[in-house]
């Protein structure tokens, strides 16, 4: 079963992140701004869904793996920030590369803290049952 969550979580996000692609077409400077935008976006899912799902409604054991491991796995990407930082680098966008490489790190450092805080936040729509 488990492993049809994660199938089931990686269509959503395979999908999701084509459509990200598809709306946020390439800048002129060749910075790949929608992988930037999905794999921040996705440490701060990550980090809110990490928080709740784990430490505050552990007995959805399926959603977790549906949503951490299919959905958000397959909805950021480390391979392609890799290849296009090295793109950037061939073609003589030194700076630009090095730009893209910290600010993905630093800013999902940041976006998954910040979604862990959320998470941890006591919000009453995310009161724990049982």
């Amino acid at each position: 079963m488990r492993s049809v969550a994660v199938m089931a979580g990686g269509v959503v996000g395979t999908l999701l992140r084509w459509s990200v692609a598809q709306i946020m077409s390439p800048s002129p400077s060749g910075f790949p701004w929608a992988t930037l935008f999905v794999n921040i976006t996705g440490a701060f899912a990550l980090g809110v869904v990490g928080v709740l799902l784990i430490e505050r409604l552990a007995h959805v054991g399926h959603l977790r793996t549906f949503l951490a491991i299919g959905l958000l796995g397959s909805y950021t990407t480390f391979s392609a920030m890799a290849v296009e930082g090295v793109r950037l680098v061939e073609s003589r966008h030194v700076a630009l590369a090095a730009g893209y490489w910290v600010a993905t790190l630093v800013l999902g450092q940041l976006a998954g803290l910040l979604g862990m805080w959320l998470g941890r936040a006591r919000i009453p729509i995310w009161k724990e049952t049982g």
